[in-house]
């Protein structure tokens, strides 16, 4: 129950935020995007320098809610984080809203905010199954390959 009291919290935060900076509203991400207005720019940089150094300093260390050692494992992209930051960029685009803020936008009664709801549940719904195809595929493909020897390696 505190971890659930904790993210309460820190989400109202966030959307306290979210609301103060202005991301609510899609004419702030249409100016934004149209490179009229670097505010948000700044707020994501900084935003990323914020948690950049936090990581390092936490990383191995415990949670203090659950206990548990902060860790990850870095990865080389794949085609799928190409693909995803393609899409992902273009909802972004054509809804002028980021789905952050989704939450506070629905709070502060944008109908818009319905939208991009429905679009960032979907692909939460559709992400493990478009990840099982692909896993699938990879399989068979492995599975089906014959290795093709050339003459010089016979010899």
């Amino acid at each position: 129950m505190p971890l659930r009291l904790a993210a309460l919290g820190l989400g109202a935060i966030t959307g306290f935020v979210f609301s103060w900076a202005d991301m609510t509203d899609p004419s702030t991400f249409h100016q934004m995007l149209s490179l009229q207005s670097p505010t948000i720019y700044l707020l994501m940089a900084s935003a990323v320098a914020v948690a950049f150094v936090g990581a390092r300093l936490l990383r191995g260390r415990r949670a203090l809610l659950n206990g548990e050692t902060i860790g990850w494992t870095a990865t080389r992209p794949t085609r799928s984080h190409l693909v995803g930051s393609v899409l992902f960029g273009v909802g972004w685009g054509v809804a002028d809203a980021c789905p952050g803020p989704t939450a506070a936008m629905l709070g502060a009664g944008r109908v818009l905010a319905l939208a991009v709801a429905t679009g960032t549940l979907a692909g939460v719904a559709l992400q493990p199954r478009l990840a099982a195809a692909a896993a699938r595929r990879q399989r068979r493909t492995r599975e089906s390959h014959v290795p093709v020897i050339q003459g010089a390696d016979v010899l």
